[in-house]
Parts: C-alpha cells; structure tokens; sequence
C-alpha cells in the first residue's frame, strides 16, 4: 500500500509540473475539460471556450 500512495504521490507531482509548463491557453483547455463529464465534440467545445472567453497568446480565440 505505501508503494501504491508512492508512486501516486509522484505521478501527481509530475502531472502538475507538465501542467505548469504549458502555456495559458493550453492551461485553460486541461481546466475546461476537467469540469465536461459527458463526450462533446470539438463545435461544442469551441463554444464553451468562446462563451467563457478564452483567447491565447495572440489575443485571438482558442482554436
């Protein structure tokens, strides 16, 4: 058991030091999937990221 939380511990640590490393836009992208709990394809997804006003290094809208 204490292998199993070990190497949980350390996974968790690498996801959040990959996940710093991406620029914002991508950040927000991990973020709005991380709350969509059904499939949704790349229009509706799109839609939300409009409609919540993401826009990425350029100021443009994520694509």
């Amino acid at each position: 058991m204490t292998d199993f939380l070990a190497d949980t511990s350390k996974l968790q640590t690498q996801l959040v030091q990959a996940y710093y490393q991406l620029p914002p836009l991508d950040q927000k992208i991990v973020q709005l999937f991380s709350v969509i709990y059904e499939p949704i394809n790349r229009t509706s997804f799109m839609a939300c990221l409009n409609q919540i006003g993401i826009f990425d290094e350029n100021n443009k809208h994520g694509s």
